[in-house]
C-alpha cells in the first residue's frame, strides 16, 4: 500500500492569525530627549537619555552612549529608583552613584547605575557633595530632590508630535524558523540561542576607564 503523503503546504510559514495591539499593551510617552555628561573624568563623549510617563508613572532610560560603556536601555520608574535609594545605609548623606542606583536596573550591564547617576545629576535631582566631591560623591539636591522631580515631569505638557514606544518591547525572534515537514524527514535547522537578539542591552566593548570601572573601585 503507498504511504499517504503528509500535505506540507505552507510548511515553511507560520499558520496565519490575526494579531491586533492589546489597547492594554503598556505604551511610554516620551515627553524629553537631553544629554548628560558621565560622571567619570575618564569616561569619553556624552550620554542621551529619554524622561517619559505612563499614565501618571515617570520613567527613565539611557538612550545612547557616544563612547565605550556596556548599558540597559530599558525604562526605569521612579518607584524603583526610589527603592534602590532606600537600600543605603540609614543617615547616609552622600553615595557613590553607581552604588545608590545598583537595584534600580533589571538589567546586569556594567555601567546601568553609573550612568544613571550621571542622567539624575544632569536633571538636578542629584548634585556633587561640596565636601566630598574630588571623590566623586553624590547627595539628594533636597531631601524631597526626587519627588519635586517627578512632580515636575508630571506637570508637562505632552507634546502632539510625542513618540509613544512599548514599555517592553517584544524580543526579537530566531533568524530561523523550525520548518515543519514530514515525519520522516529531518528538522529544519533552528537558529542557535546566540542569535538570539535581547532588545534590553546594548552590546558595546567596555572600557576599562568608564564608569564600570568607578563601581568596581567601590566594591573594592
Amino acid at each position: 500500500m503507498a504511504r499517504k503523503k503528509k500535505d506540507t503546504t505552507g510548511a515553511d510559514t507560520a499558520p496565519e492569525t490575526t494579531t491586533t495591539t492589546a489597547p492594554s499593551e503598556p505604551m511610554v510617552t516620551i515627553l524629553k530627549t537631553a544629554t548628560a555628561a558621565k560622571l567619570s573624568p575618564r569616561g569619553g563623549g556624552e550620554l542621551t537619555y529619554q524622561v517619559g510617563r505612563m499614565d501618571n508613572t515617570v520613567l527613565l532610560r539611557i538612550h545612547k552612549n557616544d563612547s565605550s560603556g556596556r548599558f540597559s536601555n530599558e525604562w526605569v520608574g521612579v518607584e524603583s529608583i526610589r527603592r534602590s535609594l532606600a537600600q543605603l545605609p540609614k543617615g547616609a548623606s552622600s553615595f557613590k552613584g553607581a552604588v545608590a542606583l545598583r537595584s534600580a536596573w533589571k538589567g546586569q550591564s556594567s555601567c546601568n547605575s553609573g550612568f544613571g547617576a550621571a542622567i539624575l545629576r544632569a536633571e538636578k535631582v542629584f548634585i556633587p557633595d561640596p565636601d566630598l566631591k574630588k571623590k566623586g560623591m553624590l547627595m539628594l539636591a533636597s531631601p524631597d530632590a526626587l519627588d519635586k522631580w517627578e512632580a515636575s515631569i508630571l506637570a508637562l505638557p505632552v507634546p502632539k508630535d510625542a513618540e509613544q514606544v512599548l514599555l517592553n518591547p517584544p524580543k526579537a525572534k530566531p533568524f530561523f524558523a523550525k520548518k515543519k515537514d514530514d515525519a520522516d524527514a529531518p528538522d529544519a535547522e533552528e537558529a542557535p540561542t546566540s542569535d538570539v537578539v535581547e532588545p534590553v542591552d546594548e552590546v558595546e566593548p567596555v572600557d576599562t576607564e568608564d564608569e564600570d570601572s568607578d563601581e568596581q573601585d567601590d566594591a573594592a
